[in-house]
């Protein structure tokens, strides 16, 4: 393995698992400790961290994107490879560009309704992401 293929490995590599690591350190501890130490208000700052999550989450997958379509690594070239972050980034743009504006909208009384489809999105995300994990390296 070439120098550039390397380094487009360990870029595939590095996004696929900081933003994993990301989704599960605020999912299983972010989150709940904030729902824990703060109660009913931490909806409000919940609310405050999505936005800058679900960028930082679209930027990771779209260059976890192209490190596979450029790396070609795995089944069809890194096209299934590229397609998993894809998965992710169209789930951060709907919950960011989407479900964030509802929520604001609607306020707290609404929290619980689109907490469940904010953890629905995460929990499809995570597997895209761990699967794209697992794919870079077959």
């Amino acid at each position: 393995m070439g120098l550039l293929e390397t380094a487009l490995a360990t870029l595939l590599d590095a996004s696929l698992g900081v933003w994993l690591g990301s989704i599960v350190f605020f999912s299983f501890v972010g989150a709940p400790t904030t729902f824990d130490v703060l109660g009913d208000d931490a909806g409000r700052v919940v609310n405050a961290i999505f936005p800058k999550y679900y960028s930082f989450g679209t930027a990771l997958g779209f260059v976890a994107f192209a490190a596979a379509l450029v790396h070609g690594v795995g089944p069809y070239d890194g096209v299934l490879l590229a397609a998993l972050p894809l998965v992710g980034v169209a789930l951060n743009l709907y919950a960011r560009q989407v479900l964030i504006p509802k929520m604001e909208e609607a306020g707290d009384d609404a929290f619980a309704q689109y907490h469940k489809q904010s953890v629905a999105l995460n929990g499809v995300t995570m597997l895209a992401i761990a699967v794209g994990l697992v794919v870079s390296h077959l």
